[in-house]
């Protein structure tokens, strides 16, 4: 058992907490370790005989008779793979397991130690599931690559145990880029010996070919399911309302997930959503640097889970924390080049999470919001400190890079109208947020700016904290940002009324005189999984490679 999640923390040094085990979010139930029947096993050792019938044919005769036989071999893998796994969770494979049909006997063996970077053993999967059962959203688009093998994604469970090893395996489980192979022996002379077969289960995000009997092949990959699982909108969609109404209930799981094996040398670029929504609108995004050689080969897509009820400061200091506990944990001696050059990208208040990432703040936020120094206001010890740490800090030197969609630098006039001041009322805020509001208006109004001391609890949620009202704004626009950034703006038609607004946030409060560019797009604000956002995010991403190549 300890070998097993030795693999788990070196495959997938990911993650948090977002359910029990027990989540409908995670696609598999844990199932008991079984020994296989004969029937079983003579049925798999059947398709063992035509897969290694399909792998003889691939090493001669013509192209086309060689592209039937890799066509026969395929669909042998194929339903191989699934008849084990149905039969036996993959964890639970043993290496040198023997299948005897009525021609040959197989033995199949694997790397129970690998580096999870380049190959994974089935020692760390739950489930192997096939591309054809992932449903695909009709705005998402498909990267895939065809060649030899296989394409799965290897389903890690979230169990309590997996929880524990791998503090940022995503709520729904790590869902991992496979290509199967199976290296098949020549027959052995002695038909009563085993003909040796070697299961390969290739990282395709680091593998692109492999080298059979000499010849190197192409690797197929399949690079949209994975990624499908992993930001599965039936997933997400009831954490965005419960993250709303009930951020309580969503603490747990605020934090930094990843998606992939990680890789020292990838710079992770962190995707931070915005209000009322979730980490699903990266799926496009994630594709395009999945399935581009050169983004894939250094990149490495994370993102931010957060209850959107809360405060801007408050989150901020969350993604802050989680940004700082992924840097100890899988890089503690700060030597990790891809983690000293990360980029963020966020959309709408979630670019605010990411420009308070990259600031030093000094006392402008404080001054902002209060009219007296720290020290001087009337509440706890641990409401001061609390205060302290989210409106007075240090930017993150990893962060060394920002992208802002949609994102409202200087608020915006609609959470000012008093619809969604009648909205705000029905949140509910975590027990902390509210001791610390009550803690301030019940004795503190002396020290708060006018805005926030007239408008009470209001104040100190995220809706009121997008109003361009709100002295936040003031403070967070008088601390220069010290890093590369740029601007994607929606903008709706040129005569209407929303000419110079994306229907949320207006051109003056997205705009930014100090972007190193600007892209503005004829959208709705909600335009993240638009091919236009995508494409200039990943010009951008290009713009950060260069830069580093330079230097």
């Amino acid at each position: 058992m300890r070998a097993v999640l030795a693999f788990r923390v070196l495959a997938l040094a990911a993650c948090g907490s977002l359910a029990s085990c027990g989540s409908t979010l995670s696609p598999v139930f844990e199932r008991a370790e079984t020994v296989l029947s004969v029937r079983e096993k003579h049925r798999i050792a059947g398709l063992l005989d035509e897969m290694a019938a399909g792998w003889d044919g691939m090493q001669h005769g013509k192209i086309s008779e060689r592209r039937k036989a890799q066509d026969r071999y395929d669909t042998a893998l194929a339903a191989f793979l699934r008849e084990w796994d149905d039969h036996q969770s993959p964890r639970h494979w043993q290496p040198g397991t023997v299948f005897t049909s009525k021609k040959q006997v197989f033995q199949i063996d694997f790397d129970t130690r690998s580096d999870p970077r380049r190959e994974v053993t089935p020692a760390l999967i739950d489930e192997i599931i096939f591309p054809s059962r992932v449903r695909r959203h009709e705005t998402d688009t498909l990267a895939q690559r065809p060649g030899v093998g296989i394409p799965v994604v290897g389903h890690i469970r979230r169990t309590d145990e997996a929880r524990r090893e791998m503090p940022f395996l995503p709520p729904n489980g790590g869902n991992l880029t496979l290509t199967v192979v199976m290296e098949i022996g020549d027959a052995p002379h002695d038909p009563g010996q085993a003909r040796r077969c070697r299961l390969r289960l290739h990282n395709a995000l680091n593998i692109d070919t492999v080298r059979l009997r000499g010849d190197e092949r192409q690797l197929a990959a399949n690079f949209t399911a994975a990624k499908q699982l992993a930001l599965s909108k039936k997933s997400f969609n009831p954490l965005k309302w419960l993250g709303l109404f009930y951020p309580e209930r969503a603490l747990a799981d605020c934090q930094l997930y990843r998606m992939d094996v990680h890789d020292p040398k990838r710079i992770p670029v962190v995707l931070v959503h915005g209000l009322m929504s979730d980490p699903h609108i990266w799926l496009n995004l994630v594709n395009a640097i999945s399935s581009d050689p050169e983004l894939r080969a250094r990149y490495q897509p994370w993102y931010f889970l957060y209850p959107t009820g809360m405060d801007v400061p408050q989150t901020s200091a969350r993604l802050r924390e989680s940004l700082r506990q992924a840097r100890e944990f899988l890089d503690p001696d700060h030597n990790d080049p891809g983690m000293s050059r990360m980029v963020l990208v966020g959309h709408s208040m979630g670019g605010l999470l990411g420009r308070m990432q990259a600031i030093d703040s000094g006392d402008r936020l404080w001054n902002a919001m209060f009219t007296k120094p720290p020290e001087q206001l009337d509440v706890s010890d641990d409401v001061r400190e609390r205060l302290v740490s989210t409106l007075m800090f240090k930017r993150d030197p990893g962060i060394r890079r920002l992208v802002f969609i949609t994102t409202p630098h200087r608020g915006s006039n609609i959470a000012s109208r008093n619809i969604v001041r009648r909205l705000s009322s029905l949140i509910r805020l975590p027990f902390d947020t509210l001791r610390i509001s009550q803690e301030l208006l019940g004795g503190n109004t002396d020290a708060l700016s006018p805005q926030i001391r007239d408008w009470g609890i209001y104040g100190f949620l995220s809706l009121g904290m997008l109003s361009e009202k709100h002295p936040y704004y003031d403070g967070l626009n008088a601390v220069p940002m010290p890093v590369a950034h740029h601007s994607i703006i929606g903008r709706l038609g040129k005569s209407s009324r929303f000419g110079d607004s994306d229907g949320v946030v207006p051109y003056w409060s997205s705009h930014l005189d100090t972007a190193e560019s600007e892209k503005v797009i004829q959208a709705w604000h909600g335009c993240v999984e638009r091919p236009e956002v995508v494409q200039e995010v990943v010009r951008v991403l290009r713009e950060h490679l260069h830069e580093g190549r330079t230097r």
